[in-house]
């Protein structure tokens, strides 16, 4: 399991890619904004009233996604080399076009799935306990920076939607690329 999460983390583009990602700056912009839903208990009811149908759905792309395109085009993106400085996503991790493209959905579907445990769990342990009076502001504190963690995901697996689209978008015009140069 570590080996095919690694060589998914490795097309992705790894830390880095994660952190220069206008998407998860995005979300995090959107996370301050929303900051009086994700606050308040519940907020968790967002998540995981959205988050499976989101998955469901994702999942039936992915699936289109590798069914695109000829045995010729799926060729091309998976024999390409570095053919394709212009695209300003790719990570040069020695992966092909396609892998790099399909860790696009692989990485949107572990956002999603990880948003969706961020969220059960919160709710599971939203319950009263006795704390000592003495550590109730640091348990308080920990549990809203949870809760803005849980948010967050919740948040980049929908500013990622946008990543996919466009991952999707940009296959299309290497398609309609390859479409005209076979003609």
């Amino acid at each position: 399991m570590s080996k095919i999460f690694g060589k998914y983390w490795c097309a992705y583009g790894g830390f880095n890619a994660l952190i220069k990602s206008p998407y998860l700056h995005l979300a995090i912009l959107l996370l301050a904004l929303t900051f009086k839903i994700w606050t308040n208990a519940n907020w968790w009811d967002i998540s995981i009233s959205v988050l499976p149908n989101l998955l469901g759905f994702t999942l039936g792309g992915f699936a289109v996604f590798l069914a695109f395109g000829d045995d010729n085009f799926r060729e091309m993106l998976i024999d390409n080399s570095d053919d394709d400085d212009d695209d300003e996503d790719s990570s040069n991790s020695g992966s092909s076009l396609y892998v790099e493209l399909c860790s696009t959905f692989v990485h949107f579907i572990v956002v999603q799935i990880l948003a969706f445990f961020l969220a059960l769990i919160s709710k599971s342990l939203n319950f009263q306990f006795p704390w000592n009076s003495s550590i109730r502001p640091y348990v308080d504190h920990m549990t809203l920076f949870f809760w803005g963690l849980g948010f967050l995901v919740f948040l980049y697996s929908m500013t990622s939607i946008l990543a996919a689209t466009m991952h999707l978008f940009r296959t299309a015009t290497w398609y309609e690329m390859h479409q005209r140069s076979s003609k």
